[in-house]
């Protein structure tokens, strides 16, 4: 333990400030994917395993945000959002104009994924 974890979020350093609001944005990514499980799909192994990744990225971002770390998360959200947003384009397609849950989730996930790459840009401009 160090005493930045002992403090309260208001008197953390602005790295290690950004670093747990990302570590938020990572889990709360974590639990769109579970929330977008389909017990009827295979796929939905798939969307366990997504939710499994974001979590070695949040408890890194959580405990000790180095330079390494907000590369590593920003490499992996890069990736999520190419991938993400070619899904949503396809399920967009096939939805004509109706607006499903998995829909509303997918574009939370989104923006979601949008922020940690924002919040790694300003951590990178802090170093």
């Amino acid at each position: 333990m160090t005493a930045l974890d002992d403090a309260p979020l208001g008197a953390l350093p602005r790295a290690a400030l950004l670093g747990k609001v990302a570590a938020g944005f990572a889990v709360a990514s974590a639990v769109v994917h579970l929330l977008l499980l389909d017990a009827a799909s295979l796929g939905s192994l798939l969307m366990v395993g997504m939710a499994l990744a974001c979590l070695p990225c949040a408890w890194h971002l959580w405990r000790h945000a180095t330079p390494a770390v907000w590369g590593t998360t920003a490499a992996v959200d890069a990736g999520m959002l190419a991938l993400h947003a070619q899904m949503l384009t396809m399920v967009t397609h096939h939805a004509h104009g109706t607006a499903s849950p998995q829909h509303s989730l997918m574009w939370t996930g989104l923006a979601l994924v949008t922020s940690q790459l924002v919040l790694a840009g300003a951590a990178a401009l802090r170093r």
